[in-house]
């Protein structure tokens, strides 16, 4: 039962209904400042590559996936340009990919105020992505939404890949500011 609030005769109000009030107006300040800072590189021409993200950047300097790890196994931390080859691409909306790692795991790489490249880009295409690895935790939830894009983009998924998520599940990502493509 929502508590009511009266006041010297002042119009009765929910606590329930200043909540929303207030979710609604604070969702609109964020729209509105997303919405002030557009994407930087939209498929800007960089030479040999496609710019997509937040940053200029250049293919000069990118360490390969092994270097990458090795700073991070040692350190905790990277952030900096890695060499990848493209295993997979979001075919909803093209709003992530993934990689493979040293071991042949993959590695989803999430774009930074989720930017999207072409859904198109092929399997193999190399790309040099800006930005860091972390250790992140996939809500069952979200797992669940990987698959229904990929059911929406017209894969095949069973009802046992559904079931088989019980639990969080962690590991290591990518959150990616640009991202260069390979032409």
């Amino acid at each position: 039962m929502p508590l009511i609030f009266a006041s010297c005769g002042e119009a009765e109000e929910t606590v329930e209904d200043t909540t929303d009030s207030l979710v609604d107006t604070l969702a609109e300040e964020l729209n509105e400042e997303i919405e002030e800072t557009p994407l930087a590189f939209d498929g800007v021409d960089a030479g040999d590559y496609t710019l997509y993200g937040h940053s200029e950047i250049t293919a000069e300097e990118a360490v390969s996936v092994e270097e990458m790890f090795t700073q991070f196994n040692e350190t905790g931390a990277f952030e900096n340009k890695v060499n990848v080859s493209i295993d997979q691409v979001c075919q909803k909306a093209g709003c992530w990919i993934t990689f493979k790692d040293t071991e042949e795991n993959d590695v989803r790489v999430f774009f930074r105020d989720h930017f999207t490249i072409p859904i198109e880009t092929a399997q193999g295409t190399n790309a040099v992505l800006y930005g860091s690895l972390n250790m992140d935790t996939l809500s069952v939830d979200f797992q669940k939404h990987l698959l229904d894009d990929a059911k929406e983009a017209g894969q095949e998924v069973a009802q046992e890949e559904y079931d088989a998520i019980t639990e969080d599940k962690i590991e290591v990502s990518f959150d990616c500011e640009s991202i260069l493509v390979s032409k």
